[in-house]
């Protein structure tokens, strides 16, 4: 598994109500997909988020995960939106199954 930790995304959108929104240029920076491709993969639900609350001495943080294929983006943010500190993963393995399961055997790598 590779993992990078240097930042790429400052902060998350948050709405009224108080949802995380990631904008898609955001979301290509962060997943480290060029925009045709995020939006092919959004388009065809490839795309997973997920957003826990902090509890105890994390309270007032959020954690956001965006997770594609073998792609994970997983920042903390604060309840304004700041990304406070972000890791990117790439799991080849999992890549590799997502690759059998979803591309034709002529555009495997």
């Amino acid at each position: 598994m590779l993992t990078l930790t240097k930042r790429r995304v400052a902060r998350v959108e948050r709405d009224v109500g108080g949802d995380f929104s990631v904008p898609a240029a955001t979301m290509s920076s962060a997943l480290r997909l060029p925009p045709a491709e995020l939006k092919n993969r959004l388009n065809r639900g490839e795309v997973k988020s997920q957003v826990e609350v902090g509890q105890g001495e994390h309270l007032g943080t959020f954690r956001l995960t965006l997770r594609c294929g073998g792609r994970c983006w997983t920042a903390t943010v604060s309840a304004d939106g700041t990304v406070i500190d972000e890791v990117f993963s790439f799991d080849r393995e999992r890549l590799a199954n997502w690759r059998r399961r979803h591309l034709e055997p002529s555009q495997r790598r």
